[in-house]
């Protein structure tokens, strides 16, 4: 799905660059663009970055790292 339609980001390509180092959105912004226009992508694609990075949620449940 598309996360940053400014930049046309998928939560594919978030997942990419979290394996290959990415552990924040400033790291998003530098290598994919994400928040750099609008910002109304920041929520979710903090969360995609959490959830590919296998961090836990506020609420302590695990979330599932994707494949």
């Amino acid at each position: 799905m598309y996360v940053c339609v400014c930049h046309a980001v998928t939560d594919h390509q978030i997942r990419e660059a979290a394996q290959g180092g990415a552990r924040t959105l400033r790291d998003l912004r530098r290598e994919l663009g994400v928040t750099s226009d609008c910002g109304l992508c920041a929520s979710c694609a903090h969360k995609c970055l959490r959830e590919a990075n296998g961090e836990q949620c506020k609420t302590g449940k695990a979330l599932r790292k994707a494949a």
